[in-house]
């Protein structure tokens, strides 16, 4: 790969010339998502990853160097975003593991005993903290059984997209659940039940 982008693309770029981030974008996209996916071994992720730097470029367009080298910024940026996702992922790992550790300590009377009813409505609040968009993609999921492709040919968007959004919304509600402390093993449940 040639490391150099001619400096009259990077001054093009950063005046919102979207040709020059094309340019740009199909130069670089393969060897960033091969980059990700060395790392991550998760072509999903990697593609996640690869779309969100291009966004990053984009955005931070106006502060881009000429005079400084482009692979390193991107590259950099590439890797910051890998780490992160990597850190998500311990921190997720070591979540699941904690809350295996407080299913074993629960006893199944407790959770036989909880209010169903109960435990529902405070999920479907939950639920209706999340934005807009990302709250309809998960009800059709998860309240109406339809498939992502389902959700994305509803709604003329990508399938890709629905993944997305189904991934930040149960994200956030096991962020919520688990700061519940026990209530929110019992909560999840209902969630993991429901898919």
């Amino acid at each position: 790969m040639d490391n150099m982008v001619p400096k009259n693309i990077l001054l093009r770029l950063s005046n919102d010339d979207e040709k020059a981030f094309e340019f740009i974008y199909w130069k670089y996209n393969a060897h960033v998502y091969n980059f990700a996916n060395s790392l991550l071994y998760s072509p999903k992720i990697a593609q996640d990853i690869t779309q969100n730097v291009f966004l990053k470029i984009w955005e931070k367009r106006h502060e881009i160097n000429p005079e400084q080298n482009f692979n390193a910024y991107l590259f950099t940026i590439a890797r910051n975003m890998v780490y992160k996702e990597t850190e998500q992922k311990l921190l997720a790992e070591q979540s699941l593991r904690q809350l295996q550790e407080e299913e074993d300590v629960l006893d199944m009377s407790t959770i036989q005993t909880l209010d169903y009813h109960f435990t529902e409505e405070l999920c479907r609040s939950l639920v209706e903290e999340l934005p807009p968009a990302r709250r309809e993609i998960f009800k059709l999921s998860r309240f109406e059984r339809l498939s992502n492709k389902e959700i994305a040919l509803r709604l003329s968007i990508s399938e890709r997209t629905v993944e997305t959004q189904l991934y930040r919304a149960t994200r956030f509600l096991k962020r919520k659940l688990l700061s519940d402390e026990g209530l929110g093993l019992l909560i999840l449940l209902f969630i993991i039940q429901s898919n």
